[in-house]
């Protein structure tokens, strides 16, 4: 069995080489021709020094040779680790403080701390060139992506992910969505999202079905695209939806062909997934993280409960209380994930970190709950991370970036509900000159921290709360907003 990253790919290339594979912006791939593009993505690569086992940093907004460059990586054997389009100098140096890339590919006038620096011109000088001979095409365990992911001590962790994690995180997403060769997926999240690596338009191009890729998200450009292209399967973070639900042609033709939207990153809110299924479309609601390859849960389409729905079949999925014991039916707990699409590795500079327990269970962080037909609804965290938009942001992160903000005296970061975003990244801040404002904080995380990362609301308060032994006491920030 194949289980390298994109085999898929070069098995619909053999047998469906003339089915378009990919549109972006007027300009279509076939199966054919995409599979031709990796090979010779492969050579340049070569050429440039790259060889097995190498680390490829790459950096930029969504387009196709950047999906391209993920193929052409893995086929080699080496390494990409994806960054996200807004990612600044800073936290680039730590990526490569963490993995010592060989290159770095990225857009004109990204910063490179490190190894060779390429741009897209570099890797794609024109549509012809030579092809990479035939190769041994990489094994299972061999690492294939290392997606860095918010940790709960304010550094960028990098999750190692395998050929066979990928892989069996296809075969888990195709055994539970309705796809197939007539589908057309339509995709417009960043790149970097575990959701693009391991999830939808991945199990699309195994069914052999067409992805188009958006350059951006823009609620507007999202209704051309399903209208143009006749997209009938999207995946959107509940912020997507709850934008477009909320657009004005939202109850028009637009959407027509549209059948189903998978929602990651946390479930889609009640209302928003009751305007999608007024409107004819069905709303998935899935479970995953970086950790376990994209989703292991999802539900039906026409499902109107707020679970995230039934495991898939190559997972197990146990919620357990303080003591690592099952918890009863309905109750909450800790989410615990075991399975082969479960990484087993973060990757550091210093070696290896387990992402798993010494019996292989991935211990969550997340808070949910078991209903009696197995179904998994997620009520909370246990860690603090924020999840604004589908992306995760780390609160301590934030902090360490704000700590040295001119008269800040203490300052604490949380998530607080927002009915479009789910959370928004929340500053709370002690100063002793003045008040702060939003737009100070701002300027002062500019070139700190991606965009997605800055706090978009701000209370300036006289003291945080904080318990007998002077510890944060993070839930009660919430009580500091008033009205």
């Amino acid at each position: 069995m194949n289980t390298w990253f994109g085999a898929h790919l070069v098995g619909s290339a053999a047998e469906a080489g003339s089915r378009t594979a990919l549109v972006f912006e007027g300009r279509s791939w076939s199966y054919g021709a995409l599979d031709i593009a990796v090979r010779r993505t492969v050579a340049r690569l070569d050429t440039f020094g790259v060889r097995r086992g190498d680390r490829v940093v790459m950096q930029g907004a969504a387009r196709p040779e950047a999906l391209i460059t993920l193929f052409a990586v893995a086929r080699m054997g080496a390494v990409l680790v994806p960054l996200h389009p807004q990612v600044t100098g800073g936290e680039l140096a730590v990526v490569c403080e963490e993995t010592a890339p060989v290159a770095v590919v990225a857009d004109e006038g990204f910063p490179a701390s490190t190894g060779l620096r390429l741009t897209w011109a570099d890797l794609y000088p024109g549509d012809e060139g030579p092809e990479a001979p035939t190769c041994d095409p990489p094994a299972g365990c061999d690492v294939a992506v290392i997606a860095f992911t918010s940790g709960t001590s304010g550094r960028p962790k990098g999750v190692a992910l395998t050929h066979g994690n990928l892989h069996w995180s296809m075969v888990n997403g195709l055994a539970r969505l309705p796809l197939g060769e007539q589908d057309t997926a339509l995709v417009a999240t960043p790149l970097a999202h575990v959701a693009v690596l391991g999830g939808l338009p991945q199990y699309t191009w195994a069914r052999r079905g067409t992805v188009i890729l958006a350059p951006r998200f823009d609620p507007g450009l999202f209704l051309d695209l399903v209208r143009d292209h006749r997209v009938t399967c999207a995946f959107a973070v509940p912020a997507m939806s709850a934008l477009l639900a909320r657009h004005p042609r939202f109850g028009g033709g637009d959407l027509d062909t549209l059948r189903w939207v998978l929602s990651g990153g946390s479930p889609a809110q009640s209302a928003t997934r009751e305007m999608f299924r007024a409107r004819g479309i069905g709303v998935v609601n899935s479970y995953g993280l970086t950790e376990t390859s994209a989703g292991v849960t999802y539900s039906a389409p026409d499902d109107a409960a707020t679970s995230t729905g039934l495991p898939v079949p190559h997972v197990e999925l146990t919620v357990v209380d303080a003591t690592g014991s099952p918890a009863p039916t309905g109750a909450p707990g800790e989410i615990w994930v075991r399975g082969p699409s479960v990484a087993a590795e973060y990757w550091t500079a210093a070696g290896p970190v387990p992402v798993t327990d010494a019996e292989g269970w991935f211990h969550s962080g997340d808070r949910g709950r078991l209903d009696a037909e197995g179904r998994v609804e997620v009520v909370g965290r246990v860690k603090d991370t924020i999840i604004t938009g589908g992306e995760n942001v780390d609160p301590a992160e934030v902090e360490n970036a704000l700590a040295d903000l001119p008269g800040v005296v203490e300052v604490a970061v949380s998530g607080t509900p927002d009915p479009v975003w789910g959370e928004l990244v929340t500053a709370f801040l002690v100063s002793d000159a003045g008040e702060p404002s939003l737009d100070d904080v701002r300027a002062h995380l500019d070139g700190r921290l991606a965009r997605h990362k800055w706090p978009r609301r701000l209370r300036v308060v006289p003291a945080l709360p904080r318990g007998a032994t002077g510890k944060l006491q993070r839930q009660r920030l919430t009580t500091l907003l008033g009205d």
